[in-house]
Parts: structure tokens; sequence; C-alpha cells
């Protein structure tokens, strides 16, 4: 029978930060990032190695400025594709994150806060058969089922000579409950640099770290990401290809840093895309 194991959804939104868009700007982006590993970590933190698992997925994001200081973003993965190496590949929408995002500062030291539901418009049970014992299935859904609300409070600086900027934040999650599973929240904390080259090419480098709430004794069913704990990395860069629309690069990896990885699978994720800005 194959474990029970529990594993998270690889989409990471689009950086936090402390600024909002101008009234009618906006930024859209469409990227496809993908990853596979063996490597699970346990809700101990345990090292355990099973059936290499993969994940791809192909996300919208968007930006949009209503006001000055209050933006409308959207982060929806339009299909993700989960499996194992001993498994057929199953597919389906994911979760809808709505995020409303004011600016309570915006001059000289920018800094939002900004409340992001998450809806259950995935898939929450979708089953994939072995390909190795025909009567056995596990189940990879593309959503997690419940609905949650993350808060967010972000600062950031731009250097006014030269071309580099940072940033800082901090969230919570209140997650609720599926299948008479209740969820334990989740915090996280990250910052980002960033520096742009020849007035064109920006390169970033960010860290984020998560953790869970209380205990989780046991790992519920996958994807849901309960009782998951990581530090992550990520480097990425960004180039115009034609008029405002731009190729972005970027990729993620997990370590210990400063939340050891707990109930997720560890690996680097690499992902490309292309995106909008309208000013």
């Amino acid at each position: 029978m194959f474990l029970g194991l529990s594993i998270f959804s690889y989409k990471e939104a689009n950086a936090q930060s402390g600024w909002t868009k101008g009234k009618k700007e906006g930024f859209y982006q469409l990227s496809f990032q993908s990853m596979q590993s063996n490597d699970y970590y346990t809700l101990d933190g345990d090292l355990l190695e099973t059936n290499q698992f993969t994940q791809q997925s192909l996300v919208f994001y968007g930006e949009y400025g209503v006001t000055d200081r209050f933006t409308i973003i959207a982060n929806l993965p339009l299909q993700t594709w989960n499996g194992f190496e001993t498994t057929e590949k199953v597919s389906g929408l994911g979760d809808l994150r709505l995020e409303f995002k004011h600016a309570i500062l915006k001059k000289y030291l920018p800094l939002t806060i900004s409340v992001a539901p998450e809806l259950p418009i995935g898939k929450a049970n979708n089953f994939a058969k072995s390909t190795v014992n025909d009567f056995e299935q596990i189940n990879l859904p593309s959503g997690d089922g419940e609905f949650n609300v993350w808060s967010t409070l972000a600062s950031s600086f731009a250097l006014p000579n030269a071309p580099f900027y940072g940033s800082i934040f901090g969230a919570y999650n209140v997650r609720t409950e599926y299948d008479g599973i209740q969820f334990n929240d989740q915090f996280a904390i990250g910052a980002e640099i960033g520096y742009q080259f020849a007035k064109k090419v920006w390169v970033n480098a960010r860290l984020n770290a998560l953790a869970t709430v209380g205990e989780v004794p046991v790992a519920t069913d996958f994807v849901r990401g309960d009782g998951t704990e990581y530090t992550s990395f990520s480097f990425g860069a960004s180039v115009p290809v034609y008029q405002k629309i731009h190729l972005s690069l970027n990729y993620r990896n997990f370590n210990d840093l400063i939340f050891d990885r707990k109930n997720l699978y560890s690996s680097g994720v690499i992902s490309i895309g292309l995106y909008y800005e309208r000013k």
C-alpha cells in the first residue's frame, strides 16, 4: 500500500512587498513550474526516501490597482499535475487566492496590510491509480479542500540613486477544516532584495520560512500541508522580450536554516514565465 504522506503544493505567490499598484496599473503573469523528488521529510523532520514524486503547475498571477492605495491580487493554479513514478499522473484546477492589499504608508517607508482568502475551488479529491497494482490508488488533490485566510504585513524600500530594493513581510494563515479534519494555523516570514543591471535585467534573491502553530500528531491526506514547515531560498531574473512583455526565470529550494523541513518533499523547483506590466 502507499504511504500516507502529505505533500504541499509548490506554487508560490509573488513575493510580498510594501508597495501597491497605482490606479489602473496592472501586472499579469503566466508561469509554469516543475519539481521532482523522492526525499520526503516526515512530521518529525526525519528524511524518508520514497518513490519519486513529481508536480507541475501552470499558474496565473495578477495585480490591479483599484486606487493608488488599494490593489487586488489573484493567484490561481490553472492546472496542477501530480504523480508518483508508480502511479498515473492526475491533474486539476487549484485553489483561488484573492488578496486585498491596502497601503498604510506609501511615500517614505511603504507599508501595506493585506487579507487574502483562499477559496477551495480546486479538486479536493483526485485519485491516481497504481501502475503496479491496479487495486491500489492514492489521493493527489490539486486543492486542499478548506477555506483559509492569510493576513500579511509588508514593508519595502528603494534606493533613490540606485536600482536596488528590499522587502520584508510577516503573515499568518487562519485555517479551517476539510472532511471533519481541523487544520492547524500557520505563520510565515520572508525577505527579498533585487537589483537591476544595464537598466534592463532585474535579478532578485528571496528567503522565506513557514511554520505550523501547535503540534500535528498525524499527517492528513495528500497536499493538505497540515504540519508543513520549511525554510526556502530562491533566485530569479527577468528580462524584457517585447515591448512591455518580460521573460522571468526562478529557482527555489529548501533547507533548515530557520525552520526545519517537515511534511514535504524537498527538491529544487524551476519556474519560467511571461508577464505584462501596465503603467
